[in-house]
This record gives C-alpha cells, structure tokens and sequence, in this order.
C-alpha cells in the first residue's frame, strides 16, 4: 500500500525552522531540551549562513509562485536573540511569511515594539502552560509574573487574533484547564490544548505503550507531513528529519555546503521519504518508529477518510457561496 499523500513531496521544502540560535531559558518537563544540552553542541548560526539560506529560500519561491514560511529556533527561544527584529525583517524583505514560537519570558515590550516596527504581521505562538502560578512554574522552570506580563503586553500591542496560546497539559491538576481556557478566551486570542508527546521516545515517561514494541510493523508516512513540506536547519546549517527529531538522530545534510535544494532532493533525503511513504520496512532502530505522528496502515486510512471529508465540506462551502 502507498500513501496518496506522496504526491505532495515537491523538489523544494515549503517551510523552514531554523535555528538562528539552539539555547532556551526554560526547562519544560516534557520537552528534552536539558537533556539534550548537556550532550549536543550549541551555537548561534553565523549571518553570512542564514543571508544564504533565506535567499534561497526566496528564489524557491519566487521560481514556483507561492509564498514560502519561516520560523525559529525548533528547540529554542528566539527572543533570546537580541536582535530577532534584523533577522525577521531580513526574510519579510524577501516575501517570506515569518511566524514566531516562543515561552514569552524574554520576550520583552522593547523586543516587542521593535519586531512590529520591522513590519512583522504574522502569528505567534505563545507557550503558556497552566494559568495557575505554581503550575506553570513547576513546568516550565520560569517566572509567571513575568511572563504574564509580557504576554499581555503583547496582546495590548498587537491583534489579538495573530496570536495562539498553547498550553500542554503535563500533569495539570483538576480544573487547571477550565481556568486556563476561561482566562486566555477572556482576552480574545486562539487556544491550542495539546497532551504531553515524547518526541520520538526522547521523553521515555510519555512514550506511548503501542509505540515501545512495535518495531517491525510497517510506516505509511506522517500525520502532519512534516518530512514533505518542512526542512529543520541546525545552528550550522546541518538539516535534521523533522521538529520531532529534537535527538538529532537522522541528518539529511548540510544546506551551508549544498544548498536548500542540494539537501531536500539528496539521496539521504529521498531514500527516507520513499521508504517511509510507500510501508517499505525499515530498520528497527528508525528514528520514525517512536513518534506519535507516525502513520501505521490503520492510521493511513484514517488520514486519507479525514483528508476526504474535509475536501467534502470545502467544495460544499464554495458551492453554497457559489449559489448565492
């Protein structure tokens, strides 16, 4: 069996996380960052590497019509740069959408005004998780206060509808998520509640039962698609499998020495996609094997029935507007 979704694997990434830099102030409990820090190199990426690599970026999407997307730091915290606004206002110079992830505790009104002064219109993701003040703490090791402060900071500044509030329940006590949900939909901003994963078994505790002995059943690709539509770049310019590969297991190469389109249609990149779309078997060790998105044969099918339904309800919608 192959996954219908494969067509989607065009000869250039749509979307890029890069990491201008791999540091965070935070310690969330279910995210493997200190782990991981105390093992993998970090650094902030040189500029001569990122003017490179959005300008390629851009000419991709000059070359094929469609507006390409960016963000920061996949493991990180990008207001931690202090000069987030250069870096943004160099990508939206080249029509690149730029949207924004961060903890908030640094992000700080003067970084705020000065993003918005470089002309920066897109959404951002704010990770704020639990409203009461001993539970965010004890999740994300910051200060509540101060990352209160700065949020809604931001939300006195800016839309309200650009930005997302995104609170992962790791062992919230009962009612922390009515109150959360009640205190953030006061203040007209998008909610996204999402349980705890284990990043591709990075997080042992949260490694779900079904994804610890099942390494010789057969992948069909990735709920989200995430290896046909985004690259993940490193600090130095090495290209990692996807967000869920915070362990740097699987690298696909190096865009600093072979470009955006040098490493997306390399033979690394191309063996891996090709296997995990079309069920061919897979070492046991394959990073995919340990990730919640993963697609197995019954998985598949419900991808390709939602997918369905949804180009169902989009033709209805048009056809209605249509008649009117």
């Amino acid at each position: 069996m192959k996954n219908p979704f494969l067509y989607r694997d065009r000869p250039y990434p749509l979307k890029l996380i890069v990491d201008i830099h791999s540091y965070c102030n935070a310690r969330c409990t279910m995210c493997p960052y200190p782990k991981y820090t105390r093992r993998q190199t970090q650094g902030k990426m040189p500029w001569p590497l990122y003017e490179d690599i959005v300008n390629e970026l851009a000419a991709i999407g000059r070359d094929h019509r469609f507006r390409p997307l960016l963000t920061y730091c996949y493991m990180g915290e990008p207001f931690l740069a202090e000069d987030l606004d250069r870096y943004v206002s160099f990508a939206l110079e080249r029509n690149i959408e730029v949207y924004l992830n961060t903890n908030a505790s640094v992000m700080t009104p003067p970084k705020v005004d000065a993003l918005l002064a470089a002309g920066f219109k897109g959404k951002i993701h704010i990770s704020f998780h639990g409203i009461s003040p001993e539970v965010y703490e004890r999740i994300t090791g910051l200060d509540y206060q101060t990352t209160l402060r700065h949020t809604l900071y931001l939300i006195e500044k800016y839309p309200p509808g650009n930005i997302l509030i995104r609170g992962v329940d790791d062992r919230w006590p009962p009612g922390e998520k009515q109150k959360w949900s009640d205190f953030w939909r006061a203040k007209q901003v998008q909610l996204e509640y999402l349980p705890p994963i284990s990043r591709c078994g990075a997080l042992s505790r949260l490694l779900p039962d079904r994804l610890k002995h099942a390494k010789t059943r057969r992948l069909f690709g990735c709920r989200e698609n995430l290896p046909l539509v985004e690259m993940v770049i490193l600090f130095d310019g090495r290209a990692v499998m996807c967000c869920e590969d915070m362990g740097r297991e699987m690298i696909w190469g190096d865009v600093g020495r072979d470009g955006l389109l040098g490493v997306w249609n390399g033979s690394r990149r191309r063996a891996v996609v090709t296997k995990l779309y079309n069920g061919k078997s897979l070492p046991g060790d394959f990073l995919c094997y340990r990730c919640e998105m993963a697609l197995g044969a019954a998985g598949l099918v419900k991808s390709i029935a939602r997918a369905a339904w949804h180009k169902c309800k989009s033709h209805n919608r048009k056809s209605r507007a249509a008649a009117l």
